[in-house]
């Protein structure tokens, strides 16, 4: 099954031993037929400026890599960021308020600078890729999402979240899960049947996570087939113009 996963991250993690060279990256690519969005770690937790540079020649390095154009709020300059020059090389804007193994840029999603930031990513048409791991982000990101025309995709939403999901999503149709912590056949299951399989992306934070849980879940879940080929790829495919 080919896959394209929204959360490829590279270089060094502060908060994980995992090995996250790009050579790890690209024996992931291979042994698990996986495309995806790739981001590095020093954008998100060093200097967003000098990731993106470095996220730009790794993504040119291997063709199944999208690149992912990371902004950090908290930083004065980021409201002169130029996305139209950005959308011209980068292909989704990425944004880390946080992730589960520990604050990443520590900044909340109603952030002051944030709607600027994702109206004028949304202006180019670039989709926003969000990772988040709080309860409660669900009604913020569809607030988020509400305000542009461009898919929003969720990272990082965990399994005691299903409610919060369904009810999130069903105020905006452009608000994205990726499935990586239903922490649950069940879970993936349930929510596809209430909100279709249009709703939900792969993601595994490979390689600075194991993705051997998000592999099996899609897998192993109780879907049609036609919902899991969404899930893998084919919502990627409608939203960046992947191969199939």
């Amino acid at each position: 099954m080919q896959l394209f996963d929204f959360s490829l991250l590279v270089g060094s993690d502060p908060y994980s031993p995992a090995d996250a060279t790009a050579d790890a990256l690209v024996a992931y690519l291979d042994a698990a037929d996986v495309g995806g969005i790739v981001t590095s770690l020093a954008a998100v937790y060093y200097d967003y400026e000098a990731g993106n540079r470095e996220t730009l020649e790794i993504s040119k390095c291997d063709k199944r890599l999208l690149p992912g154009f990371v902004v950090d709020p908290r930083r004065p300059d980021s409201c002169r960021v130029d996305f139209r020059k950005a959308a011209k090389a980068y292909k989704a804007l990425v944004l880390f308020p946080s992730v589960a193994q520990g604050a990443a840029q520590g900044w909340p999603l109603s952030h002051p600078a944030v709607p600027g930031i994702i109206e004028k990513a949304s202006e180019e048409g670039m989709p926003v890729v969000i990772h988040v791991a709080r309860a409660g982000d669900v009604a913020a990101l569809a607030r988020i999402a509400l305000d542009v025309e461009v898919p929003v995709i969720a990272i990082g939403i965990g399994y005691g979240a299903v409610n919060e999901v369904i009810t999130g999503a069903a105020t905006a149709d452009n608000l994205l899960f990726g499935i990586s912590l239903f922490a649950g056949l069940d879970n993936l299951e349930t929510l596809v049947s209430r909100m279709g399989a249009e709703r939900f992306v792969y993601d595994s934070g490979e390689p600075r996570l194991a993705h051997g849980p998000a592999l099996r879940m899609i897998q192993s879940a109780a879907l049609e087939d036609d919902a899991r080929k969404l899930i893998a790829r084919g919502n990627a495919r409608r939203i960046f113009g992947v191969p199939a």
